[in-house]
């Protein structure tokens, strides 16, 4: 079996431009899974975002974001991110298999991702391509962890460039090549729960069972133009997202 650093190689999870991810076990402990992100295009530019994804993780501890255990450099030279392993499914591959999701489902979902991503822009980090397929939903906890940093942001600047962003979910100002904000991640996450909730993310059209406060909540969080969209500097989400469970569903915490 392929060995990297202390874990065994389980199964291949994704593989992209960027290199290859893994599910991974400890060699002294066979309870101990993790996540193992590969560099194998060994360049400079390829090292240093994984580098930059490893030093953002290391910084955060949050129930809804995946924790950092360490960056190791493999026998060919590549290098490797060690993270914990997410159980569950990618919202992307649910929608996939449903279609959609009830609203009720959609919101709870969006509660975790707001208080990860309050959480992350706290700390000044922009996680930067909010997607389906970066969100894991796992049921059984009634939890959903954003996962890959691969194009988070510390503290972003007029310097910083947008570059690889998943155009159909990205903000218009990222999609212009602008730095990447807060607010990007807020209209992202905007975009996320009208398709998850088997809307059109383009359109940004909702299915006729989807309630009106919910569908107002997603357009305050897609406005085009940055400072027009509901933000943490305006109000509380995560309240807001409550009060809208109250109003709509008759409670604020689904079981």
């Amino acid at each position: 079996m392929t060995r990297i650093g202390n874990y065994e190689i389980i199964r291949l999870i994704g593989e992209g431009g960027f290199g290859k991810t893994y599910e991974g076990r400890h060699i002294l402990n066979n309870n101990i899974k993790a996540c193992l992100k590969q560099n194998r295009r060994i360049s400079e530019k390829d090292s240093d975002l994984l580098m930059r994804e490893a030093s953002i993780m290391a910084q955060v501890h949050h129930y809804s974001l995946p924790a950092f255990r360490d960056l190791i450099r493999a026998d060919d030279g590549s290098y490797v991110l060690i993270m914990s392993f997410i159980e569950g499914k990618t919202l992307d591959k649910i929608i996939e298999k449903h279609k959609a999701l009830h609203p009720e489902e959609v919101s709870w979902i969006s509660s975790r991702l707001l208080g990860a991503l309050y959480y992350l822009h706290k700390k000044g980090i922009v996680h930067g391509d909010i997607k389906p397929s970066n969100v894991i939903v796992q049921p059984s906890e009634h939890n959903a962890v954003l996962i890959d940093y691969g194009l988070s942001v510390f503290k972003p600047c007029s310097s910083s460039k947008a570059t690889g962003y998943t155009e159909i979910f990205s903000a218009p100002e990222i999609t212009q090549g602008n730095p990447p904000l807060r607010h990007s991640d807020i209209y992202s996450l905007g975009l996320t729960m009208i398709y998850a909730m088997g809307g059109d993310p383009i359109a940004k059209s909702y299915p006729d069972y989807v309630p009106k406060p919910l569908q107002e909540f997603c357009n305050s969080l897609t406005r085009q133009n940055p400072l027009d969209r509901t933000s943490w500097d305006k109000e509380d989400l995560g309240a807001r997202l409550s009060d809208i469970r109250y109003e709509v569903f008759g409670r604020r915490h689904s079981h």
